[in-house]
Protein backbone atom coordinates (compact mmCIF):
# COMPACT_ATOMS: atom_id res chain seq x y z
CA UNK A 1 0.00 0.00 0.00
CA UNK A 2 1.13 3.21 -0.71
CA UNK A 3 2.54 5.81 1.99
CA UNK A 4 -0.44 8.01 1.29
CA UNK A 5 -3.13 5.73 1.65
CA UNK A 6 -5.27 6.14 4.43
CA UNK A 7 -7.92 3.46 5.74
CA UNK A 8 -11.31 4.40 7.26
CA UNK A 9 -14.62 2.77 7.17
CA UNK A 10 -17.90 4.70 6.30
CA UNK A 11 -21.39 4.16 8.02
CA UNK A 12 -24.22 3.73 5.69
CA UNK A 13 -27.68 3.39 6.76
CA UNK A 14 -27.44 -0.18 7.62
CA UNK A 15 -23.72 -1.49 7.20
CA UNK A 16 -20.46 -0.73 7.21
CA UNK A 17 -18.25 -0.04 4.06
CA UNK A 18 -14.59 -0.36 4.44
CA UNK A 19 -12.50 1.86 1.90
CA UNK A 20 -8.86 3.42 1.69
CA UNK A 21 -7.95 6.86 -0.04
CA UNK A 22 -4.71 9.04 -0.98
CA UNK A 23 -3.75 12.34 -0.15
CA UNK A 24 -6.40 14.62 -0.36
CA UNK A 25 -5.17 16.74 -3.78
CA UNK A 26 -6.58 16.79 -7.10
CA UNK A 27 -10.01 15.42 -8.65
CA UNK A 28 -11.70 12.55 -7.31
CA UNK A 29 -11.29 9.32 -8.29
CA UNK A 30 -13.58 6.16 -7.55
CA UNK A 31 -12.04 2.73 -7.75
CA UNK A 32 -14.98 0.24 -7.72
CA UNK A 33 -13.99 -3.55 -7.71
CA UNK A 34 -15.94 -6.66 -9.44
CA UNK A 35 -17.66 -9.08 -8.13
CA UNK A 36 -16.33 -11.66 -4.89
CA UNK A 37 -13.42 -9.07 -5.26
CA UNK A 38 -11.85 -5.95 -3.16
CA UNK A 39 -10.37 -2.51 -3.30
CA UNK A 40 -7.15 -4.51 -3.32
CA UNK A 41 -8.06 -5.23 -7.28
CA UNK A 42 -6.51 -2.12 -7.96
CA UNK A 43 -3.32 -1.92 -5.72
CA UNK A 44 -1.51 -2.85 -9.52
CA UNK A 45 -2.43 1.14 -10.50
CA UNK A 46 -2.94 3.44 -7.80
CA UNK A 47 0.83 4.47 -6.94
CA UNK A 48 0.39 6.26 -10.72
CA UNK A 49 -3.29 6.71 -10.65
CA UNK A 50 -2.98 8.75 -7.65
CA UNK A 51 -0.53 11.00 -9.31
CA UNK A 52 -3.59 12.48 -10.81
CA UNK A 53 -6.01 12.94 -7.90
CA UNK A 54 -7.41 11.71 -4.74
CA UNK A 55 -8.15 8.27 -5.04
CA UNK A 56 -10.77 6.64 -3.23
CA UNK A 57 -11.24 2.74 -3.17
CA UNK A 58 -14.33 0.85 -1.62
CA UNK A 59 -14.75 -2.62 -0.52
CA UNK A 60 -18.13 -3.08 -1.51
CA UNK A 61 -20.99 -4.70 0.77
CA UNK A 62 -20.05 -8.50 1.42
CA UNK A 63 -16.44 -7.83 0.09
CA UNK A 64 -13.26 -7.38 1.62
CA UNK A 65 -13.20 -5.79 4.41
CA UNK A 66 -16.53 -4.61 4.55
CA UNK A 67 -19.78 -5.74 6.61
CA UNK A 68 -20.48 -9.21 6.00
CA UNK A 69 -23.49 -11.38 6.77
CA UNK A 70 -26.54 -9.04 5.31
CA UNK A 71 -29.67 -9.90 3.87
CA UNK A 72 -29.34 -7.22 0.90
CA UNK A 73 -27.19 -8.10 -2.16
CA UNK A 74 -29.07 -6.75 -5.19
CA UNK A 75 -27.67 -4.42 -7.81
CA UNK A 76 -30.07 -1.57 -6.66
CA UNK A 77 -28.48 -1.89 -2.66
CA UNK A 78 -24.36 -1.58 -4.37
CA UNK A 79 -25.81 1.74 -5.87
CA UNK A 80 -27.57 3.40 -2.82
CA UNK A 81 -24.37 2.17 -0.98
CA UNK A 82 -21.83 4.32 -3.31
CA UNK A 83 -24.45 6.91 -3.92
CA UNK A 84 -24.53 7.95 0.04
CA UNK A 85 -20.46 7.26 0.25
CA UNK A 86 -19.62 10.18 -2.79
CA UNK A 87 -22.47 12.25 -1.03
CA UNK A 88 -21.14 12.37 1.98
CA UNK A 89 -17.25 11.61 1.90
CA UNK A 90 -16.10 13.42 -1.89
CA UNK A 91 -16.12 17.00 -2.16
CA UNK A 92 -16.99 16.81 -5.55
CA UNK A 93 -18.11 14.77 -8.22
CA UNK A 94 -15.52 12.08 -9.40
CA UNK A 95 -14.44 10.18 -12.01
CA UNK A 96 -15.42 6.65 -11.70
CA UNK A 97 -13.33 3.45 -12.51
CA UNK A 98 -15.96 0.48 -12.52
CA UNK A 99 -14.51 -2.79 -12.81
CA UNK A 100 -17.34 -5.87 -13.84
CA UNK A 101 -19.89 -5.12 -10.90
CA UNK A 102 -18.15 -2.16 -10.14
CA UNK A 103 -19.21 -0.92 -13.83
CA UNK A 104 -22.09 -2.22 -13.58
CA UNK A 105 -22.75 0.22 -10.48
CA UNK A 106 -21.19 3.09 -12.40
CA UNK A 107 -23.37 2.48 -15.45
CA UNK A 108 -26.70 2.70 -12.24
CA UNK A 109 -25.01 6.08 -10.45
CA UNK A 110 -24.20 8.09 -13.74
CA UNK A 111 -27.84 7.48 -15.47
CA UNK A 112 -29.49 7.90 -12.09
CA UNK A 113 -27.26 10.69 -10.49
CA UNK A 114 -25.53 12.38 -12.82
CA UNK A 115 -24.58 14.78 -11.24
CA UNK A 116 -22.62 12.72 -8.76
CA UNK A 117 -20.38 11.51 -11.91
CA UNK A 118 -17.42 13.56 -13.40
CA UNK A 119 -16.69 10.89 -15.96
CA UNK A 120 -17.05 7.33 -15.92
CA UNK A 121 -14.44 4.15 -16.95
CA UNK A 122 -16.82 0.96 -17.88
CA UNK A 123 -13.97 -1.66 -17.68
CA UNK A 124 -14.87 -5.31 -18.46
CA UNK A 125 -18.49 -5.14 -17.35
CA UNK A 126 -21.64 -7.50 -19.12
CA UNK A 127 -23.21 -5.40 -21.11
CA UNK A 128 -25.38 -7.91 -22.20
CA UNK A 129 -28.07 -10.33 -19.86
CA UNK A 130 -26.87 -13.48 -21.61
CA UNK A 131 -23.05 -12.95 -20.88
CA UNK A 132 -23.96 -11.30 -17.11
CA UNK A 133 -25.71 -14.45 -16.70
CA UNK A 134 -23.48 -16.85 -17.51
CA UNK A 135 -20.65 -15.20 -15.54
CA UNK A 136 -23.05 -15.09 -12.43
CA UNK A 137 -23.00 -18.72 -13.20
CA UNK A 138 -19.34 -19.03 -13.33
CA UNK A 139 -19.12 -18.09 -9.97
CA UNK A 140 -20.57 -21.51 -8.28
CA UNK A 141 -17.42 -22.91 -8.80
CA UNK A 142 -15.97 -20.27 -6.12
CA UNK A 143 -18.84 -21.41 -4.27
CA UNK A 144 -17.53 -24.97 -4.16
CA UNK A 145 -13.89 -23.81 -3.42
CA UNK A 146 -15.10 -22.21 -0.33
CA UNK A 147 -17.20 -24.34 1.26
CA UNK A 148 -14.51 -26.94 1.23
CA UNK A 149 -11.37 -24.98 1.74
CA UNK A 150 -11.95 -25.96 5.61
CA UNK A 151 -11.90 -29.23 4.53
CA UNK A 152 -8.96 -29.86 2.17
CA UNK A 153 -4.99 -28.61 3.52
CA UNK A 154 -2.67 -29.53 0.67
CA UNK A 155 -4.66 -29.51 -2.08
CA UNK A 156 -8.15 -27.35 -3.59
CA UNK A 157 -10.09 -27.60 -6.20
CA UNK A 158 -11.53 -25.01 -8.34
CA UNK A 159 -13.88 -26.43 -11.12
CA UNK A 160 -11.26 -28.67 -13.18
CA UNK A 161 -8.06 -26.88 -11.42
CA UNK A 162 -5.90 -27.65 -9.58
CA UNK A 163 -4.58 -25.73 -6.62
CA UNK A 164 -1.28 -26.54 -4.21
CA UNK A 165 -1.67 -24.03 -1.51
CA UNK A 166 2.47 -24.99 -0.43
CA UNK A 167 3.42 -23.84 -4.01
CA UNK A 168 3.43 -20.26 -5.47
CA UNK A 169 0.05 -19.64 -7.27
CA UNK A 170 0.16 -16.57 -9.76
CA UNK A 171 -0.99 -13.20 -8.55
CA UNK A 172 -4.52 -13.42 -10.32
CA UNK A 173 -4.90 -17.31 -8.80
CA UNK A 174 -3.84 -15.69 -5.37
CA UNK A 175 -5.98 -12.65 -5.28
CA UNK A 176 -8.46 -15.02 -6.15
CA UNK A 177 -8.27 -17.10 -3.63
CA UNK A 178 -8.01 -14.42 -0.93
CA UNK A 179 -10.90 -12.83 -2.50
CA UNK A 180 -13.90 -15.41 -1.61
CA UNK A 181 -12.40 -16.39 1.10
CA UNK A 182 -13.09 -12.39 2.57
CA UNK A 183 -16.55 -12.73 0.84
CA UNK A 184 -19.83 -12.87 1.78
CA UNK A 185 -21.39 -16.81 0.56
CA UNK A 186 -24.76 -15.19 0.36
CA UNK A 187 -23.14 -12.75 -2.62
CA UNK A 188 -22.47 -15.70 -4.63
CA UNK A 189 -25.95 -16.86 -3.65
CA UNK A 190 -27.54 -13.73 -4.79
CA UNK A 191 -25.52 -13.96 -8.05
CA UNK A 192 -26.17 -17.24 -8.94
CA UNK A 193 -29.41 -18.68 -7.46
CA UNK A 194 -31.06 -15.40 -7.26
CA UNK A 195 -29.87 -13.99 -10.67
CA UNK A 196 -33.22 -12.23 -11.61
CA UNK A 197 -34.04 -10.03 -9.17
CA UNK A 198 -30.19 -9.38 -7.91
CA UNK A 199 -29.84 -7.33 -11.37
CA UNK A 200 -33.43 -6.56 -12.35
CA UNK A 201 -32.12 -3.05 -12.18
CA UNK A 202 -30.01 -3.50 -15.25
CA UNK A 203 -30.74 -2.66 -18.66
CA UNK A 204 -28.23 -0.81 -20.48
CA UNK A 205 -30.86 -0.15 -23.49
CA UNK A 206 -32.81 1.86 -20.78
CA UNK A 207 -29.65 2.69 -19.02
CA UNK A 208 -26.93 3.66 -21.44
CA UNK A 209 -28.69 6.96 -23.05
CA UNK A 210 -29.41 8.72 -19.77
CA UNK A 211 -25.77 8.95 -19.18
CA UNK A 212 -24.42 12.25 -20.24
CA UNK A 213 -20.65 11.98 -18.75
CA UNK A 214 -18.03 11.21 -20.99
CA UNK A 215 -17.58 7.64 -20.94
CA UNK A 216 -14.36 5.06 -21.65
CA UNK A 217 -15.18 1.33 -22.06
CA UNK A 218 -12.26 -1.00 -21.44
CA UNK A 219 -12.81 -4.80 -23.71
CA UNK A 220 -9.97 -7.30 -22.77
CA UNK A 221 -9.43 -9.78 -25.09
CA UNK A 222 -12.63 -12.46 -25.33
CA UNK A 223 -9.82 -15.02 -26.49
CA UNK A 224 -8.23 -14.65 -22.61
CA UNK A 225 -11.66 -15.31 -20.97
CA UNK A 226 -12.56 -11.42 -21.06
CA UNK A 227 -16.55 -11.19 -21.01
CA UNK A 228 -17.07 -8.00 -23.72
CA UNK A 229 -18.11 -9.39 -26.42
CA UNK A 230 -17.26 -7.26 -29.97
CA UNK A 231 -20.89 -7.25 -30.80
CA UNK A 232 -21.86 -5.53 -27.88
CA UNK A 233 -19.34 -2.99 -28.00
CA UNK A 234 -21.11 -2.10 -30.82
CA UNK A 235 -24.21 -1.91 -29.26
CA UNK A 236 -22.84 0.61 -26.60
CA UNK A 237 -21.25 3.11 -28.55
CA UNK A 238 -24.42 3.46 -30.78
CA UNK A 239 -26.57 4.01 -27.10
CA UNK A 240 -23.25 5.73 -25.94
CA UNK A 241 -22.81 8.12 -29.42
CA UNK A 242 -19.76 10.12 -27.66
CA UNK A 243 -18.16 7.07 -25.86
CA UNK A 244 -14.59 5.93 -26.26
CA UNK A 245 -13.47 2.32 -26.89
CA UNK A 246 -10.51 0.97 -25.64
CA UNK A 247 -9.46 -3.08 -26.42
CA UNK A 248 -6.68 -4.41 -24.48
CA UNK A 249 -5.46 -6.94 -26.39
CA UNK A 250 -3.04 -8.90 -23.57
CA UNK A 251 -5.59 -8.38 -20.84
CA UNK A 252 -8.46 -11.07 -20.07
CA UNK A 253 -11.12 -10.19 -17.85
CA UNK A 254 -9.10 -8.55 -14.53
CA UNK A 255 -7.63 -5.94 -16.40
CA UNK A 256 -5.52 -3.75 -14.48
CA UNK A 257 -4.01 -7.49 -12.71
CA UNK A 258 -3.54 -8.78 -16.42
CA UNK A 259 -1.73 -5.86 -17.71
CA UNK A 260 -1.99 -2.85 -15.75
CA UNK A 261 0.37 -0.97 -18.17
CA UNK A 262 -2.43 -1.17 -20.96
CA UNK A 263 -4.65 -0.21 -18.54
CA UNK A 264 -2.67 2.72 -17.66
CA UNK A 265 -1.78 4.36 -20.94
CA UNK A 266 -5.85 4.23 -21.76
CA UNK A 267 -7.45 5.85 -18.52
CA UNK A 268 -4.77 7.94 -17.67
CA UNK A 269 -5.59 10.25 -21.03
CA UNK A 270 -9.23 10.35 -20.21
CA UNK A 271 -8.41 11.16 -16.54
CA UNK A 272 -5.60 13.68 -18.00
CA UNK A 273 -8.56 15.93 -19.43
CA UNK A 274 -10.93 16.45 -16.51
CA UNK A 275 -7.63 18.08 -14.29
CA UNK A 276 -6.45 20.67 -17.14
CA UNK A 277 -3.26 18.28 -17.34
Amino acid sequence: MSENMFKNYFQTKDIRLFYVRTKLEGKPILLLHGGISSWEAFVTIIPELEKYGCIYALDLRGHGNSDKNVEKYSLKDYVTDVVQFIKETISEPPIIFGHSLGGMIGIQIAAYYPELVKGLIIGESPLNLEVLRESSKSLEKWQAFKENFKEHKGELRVGKNKIQQDKKDSALMEFMIKSVLLTDSNVIIAMVDEFEDTFKSYDIHYLLPMIKCPVLILQGNPELKAIIRDEDVETALRLLPHAKHIKLLHAGHTLHIEDKNAVLQGILPFIEKFNGI
